[in-house]
């Protein structure tokens, strides 16, 4: 879609009393969530707006700032406005699954497998994992997970061996790591401990996730259990804090939220 033909598109409503910057934002969201703009497409300057428009620039920039809020569009320094990608939106009441949130978001989830090996456990691994000293033995896969070809968020898991043998020879690019373990070794993931931490990505990282560095974001590290108890999984994420979001319900009465966490994830296993 041309400029010309954007800004054409746009006729600023008087019912209701709507505020003329919440028209100018709502008016590119319906653009960008119809799929008329897309990841990556330049918006048109604030003046060029203005003009074109015939509104002030006050009222384009708090339209802006609106749309910055909800992530849906972004500022980069001397090079404008751009549509956003799609955000990861994790929520925090139940188990998440990056594939089946992508695909909620309307993107096209991938995998980019960067390591598959079986190795002997680092110490620190083995403790994570609670493995006796007789089974030291991992299954790591380092995934780069993205969303219509763009990067989201690096993955760095570990399994005991002992319970997934030749798992190794799966190609988890185009399958998922948890249908494997139930439906290959009946290891079904019955609940997780997770841990969010804001940290300032590294240079290797940032150059997978496609970002600046030094950037902002979160390190999410995961213990998984079996109903039994055990624990299975050990996973370390990174994700660009610009590409991320959390979302957590939050309930007064002690009672609702437990009962509402139950019924989350007996829908999300």
């Amino acid at each position: 879609m041309t400029e010309n033909d954007l800004m054409a598109s746009f006729t600023p409503s008087q019912i209701g009393n709507i505020p003329l910057y919440e028209q100018v934002a709502s008016f590119f969201k319906q653009k960008i969530q119809s799929g008329a703009l897309n990841p990556g497409d330049r918006i048109p300057t604030e003046t060029s707006l203005s003009q074109d428009l015939g509104i002030s620039r006050t009222t384009i920039r708090q339209a802006m700032d609106s749309l910055v809020n909800e992530g849906l569009i972004i500022r980069q320094r001397r090079r404008g406005s751009f549509v956003a990608s799609p955000k990861m939106r994790r929520p925090l009441n139940y188990l998440y699954n990056f594939t089946e949130n992508m695909r909620e978001l309307g993107a096209t989830p991938q995998s980019r497998v960067l390591a598959c090996t079986v190795d002997d456990a680092r110490p620190e691994i083995a403790e994570k994992l609670q493995l006796p000293d007789t089974q030291r033995r991992v299954f790591h896969l380092w995934r780069l997970r993205c969303a219509d070809g763009n990067p989201i968020l690096l993955e760095d898991t570990f399994v005991p061996y002992h319970l997934c043998p030749g798992i190794e020879d799966t190609d988890f690019s185009t399958h998922s790591l948890y249908q494997t373990l139930a439906t290959s070794y009946s290891l079904n993931l019955f609940h997780a401990t997770e841990t969010i931490e804001a940290i300032i990505i590294n240079t290797s990282d940032a150059q997978l996730l496609d970002c600046k560095s030094p950037a902002p974001g979160y390190r999410i590290t995961r213990t998984s259990h079996l109903d039994t108890g055990l624990v299975f999984e050990y996973t370390k994420s990174v994700t660009n804090a610009e590409r991320c979001m959390f979302q957590m319900e939050l309930y007064r009465n002690p009672a609702a939220a437990k009962k509402s966490t139950a019924v989350e994830r007996k829908v999300s296993l």
